[in-house]
């Protein structure tokens, strides 16, 4: 079109000045300022699965939304994102009823690094869930915690390998 020649859009300007409460109220979303500045928003979709967006460092704008991983399943409350030297760890959980209360049956691990446009996934089948990640200190080791009743499950992922076997108690 001619109409756009990169002058001033007043209502992408007045779209930022939403109050950030809105999202953060959200369940089914995160968004996640890295140490450089970029930012990570991740969001769970009804029939599609986990997508995930991000910004460039310097302001620019948000990517495309791309899908990280595909599931008809009902989506569960949470997402969680960390970052560590660039490294952004991502959790989320998919079951049937699960927004009522049932538990997961797919629990999503992510590990997305560098400019963010490839992330490695993992999907653990009728599993409760991971419920926190530590990332080391130079972001090339990501271990995904689970501590249950019969003890600590953990799932590892390495810069260099991706990620291993889960290890269960």
């Amino acid at each position: 079109g001619d109409g756009d020649r990169g002058g001033p859009h007043p209502e992408r300007a007045g779209a930022q000045h939403r109050p950030a409460a809105a999202a953060a109220d959200d369940d089914y979303q995160s968004t996640l300022t890295l140490g450089d500045g970029r930012k990570v928003h991740v969001r769970l979709v009804k029939g599609t699965g986990v997508q995930e967006r991000h910004t460039a460092s310097g302001g620019a704008g948000w990517s495309k939304w791309k899908t990280l991983y595909k599931t008809k399943t009902d989506l569960c409350q949470g997402v969680g994102l960390e970052e560590r030297e660039g490294t952004v760890s991502l959790t989320a959980d998919f079951g049937l009823y699960c927004y009522d209360g049932e538990p997961p049956t797919e629990s999503v691990a992510g590990v997305g690094t560098g400019d963010l446009s490839k992330w490695d996934i993992d999907v653990t089948d009728d599993f409760d869930g991971w419920q926190d990640t530590s990332i080391n200190d130079d972001g090339s080791r990501v271990t995904f915690l689970y501590d249950s009743d019969a003890g600590l499950y953990t799932l590892r992922w390495e810069q260099s390998e991706g990620f291993s076997e889960i290890s269960r108690p």
